[in-house]
């Protein structure tokens, strides 16, 4: 119930200050464990994504946010998953897994930082590691544009990968983690 209602109150602001569009989100999964893998342009892109989609969704958050009383309390009500910066955190890992595991959605920065440059970096590979993990389908999704009300922002939800069919006919993680890349390069290219 409360993150319906933040949801509706974040969307309202953004829909107020922001020209927002979003193509694809009939892509996504309405059931079963998703991984949401995006570019990250700005701290405004984790609301952006979780507005733009109908179903319920878990995030990563650095650990130190969860140390601020009020704020702390409210994003793990949220579905935040907190996350040691900077290092392989197993306990960010094991709750994300559990997440996908139950069958909900995970939004997933595979660059590992937000990145301004509109060219995509080289990809992590933990959320390769978490689609293989869980069987989550990998919905591969883009942020294009500005966050302001005459540019406008995009956000671009492309075809599920199969991560299921995609082990058994003998992909690894890097095989994967190159696959959500192009997924995303190639909704980055898009017009």
């Amino acid at each position: 119930m409360l993150y319906g209602t933040v949801k509706a109150i974040v969307k309202k602001y953004y829909q107020a200050r922001f020209k927002i569009k979003v193509i694809g989100e009939d892509r996504i999964p309405m059931e079963g464990p998703v991984l949401i893998c995006s570019n990250h342009k700005s701290l405004y892109d984790p609301p952006l994504i979780a507005t733009s989609v109908k179903r319920e969704m878990s995030f990563f958050a650095k650990s130190e946010l969860f140390k601020i009383p009020i704020l702390g309390n409210l994003i793990r009500r949220l579905n935040a998953v907190p996350v040691e910066r900077g290092k392989g955190d197993r306990a960010a890992l094991k709750k994300s897994i559990e997440v996908l595991g139950e069958g909900n959605m995970l939004l997933v920065f595979p660059e590992g930082s937000r990145n301004k440059s509109g060219t995509l970096k080289d990809l992590q590979q933990g959320a390769s590691f978490l689609a293989v993990k869980s069987e989550a389908q990998i919905v591969p999704a883009a942020i294009k544009g500005s966050y302001d009300r005459k540019k406008g922002i995009t956000i671009i939800f492309g075809k599920p990968i199969d991560t299921k069919s995609l082990v058994e006919s003998g992909h690894n993680r890097k095989n994967i983690t190159e696959k959500i890349k192009e997924g995303i390069n190639n909704l980055l290219i898009s017009g």
